[in-house]
Formats: structure tokens, sequence, C-alpha cells
């Protein structure tokens, strides 16, 4: 946590025909004008600098799926609910589910990482992040970074900048295609700034 400021330098006036302004000593003009570059200096390193540099830091938030069943061509095809992890289903081809999800206001998302299985050869697993209008308006769900390969970063697909006060964001996993094999999600990982 960055500390209050707290100022280090005070201006004792100089008083019309008593003091005698002069460059060197310690009350001279020199002397006021360094300790103003301290306290510049003491600003500078302690409170604005330490604002700065956290501006671009790289944030990471690591999200176990908590999925909800939705309907994909009138079928509704939920994910087996693990502690830490989803699974399809055993003797389904297919799994979809949503979560919501909150991220901070004006950050701008820079990728998304899926950990897991997929076992399938013909199965594809996408794990996407959407966004949508918070009253529905438009044109419905864009989505602003998917995925289909697990342990790979996928970057955006434009702008995929989050603003929460128009727009409400979610996870879509889904799977199709995948027969009986094992498919499973432990984690998905969003960078932003």
């Amino acid at each position: 946590m960055i500390e209050h400021y707290k100022p280090q330098f005070a201006h004792k006036d100089w008083i019309d025909n008593q003091d005698r302004v002069q460059a060197g000593g310690t009350n001279g003009i020199n002397d006021r004008f360094h300790q103003l570059e301290k306290e510049f200096a003491r600003l500078a390193d302690n409170h604005v600098n330490p604002l700065i540099d956290g501006l671009g830091t790289t944030r990471y938030v690591s999200l176990i799926p908590a999925l909800t069943a939705y309907e994909i061509a009138g079928v509704k095809m939920p994910w087996t609910q693990g502690v830490d992890q989803v699974e399809k289903p055993s003797g389904t081809a297919a799994a979809n589910g949503f979560m919501s999800i909150s991220l901070p206001d004006n950050a701008t998302v820079t990728s998304l990482k899926v950990t897991g299985d997929n076992a399938s050869t013909n199965g594809v697993l996408t794990v996407a992040l959407k966004g949508r209008q918070i009253a529905n308006e438009g044109e419905g769900a864009v989505t602003l970074i998917e995925t289909d390969e697990i342990g790979t970063a996928a970057r955006p697909l434009g702008d995929a900048k989050i603003t929460n006060n128009t727009h409400r964001y979610f996870l879509t996993v889904d799977v199709v295609n995948a027969a009986d094999d094992v498919v499973r999600v432990l984690c998905v990982q969003l960078t932003y700034q």
C-alpha cells in the first residue's frame, strides 16, 4: 500500500526590509530550492512512481469452472460438477455450461488459457469470454476472446476492454463430438491489464 503523502518542505516567508535574500547559507535561495528538489524527489519516489508502475501491471484471475447448463438447439447437456473441476458426463458426446464473471472496470483482457484434458480425437472443447449489454439490447452476446486449445494462451479477437457500466460478462464452456472420451476443465485463466 502506498502511504499518505506528508509534505516535508515548508517555506518560511522572507520579510521585506528585514531579510536579506542571498544565494548561499542555510536560509539562502539555493538551499531552499534544494529542499524543494528533495521534496519533489520524495513525492515521485514514494507516491507518484509506484502508482504509475502499477498501471501497466499484468493481472491474473484463475477460475475453477462452476457451470450452469444451458440449451443449444433445444438440447441441454450439463457438465458433471466436481469440487475443483468439471467433466463431460460419461456416455455423452457433448456438454454445455456458462458462468458469470466479474472483472475490474476498464481492464483490458489480454489472454485466455484453459487447463484440463481432452482425450477425444474428434471432440472440440471451446471456452469463450463473452459480453452482453446489461439490458439485452443490441446484437446479443459478443465474444471477446475464445480458445479451443488446452494449455495455450489465446489472444483477444478485437477490443477486449471491460465496461461494467454498459455490459455484463460470462464464460461459456462447451464440448461437442467427444463420443465417450474424457473431457475435463480444471481452470480458466484470464490475463488483463
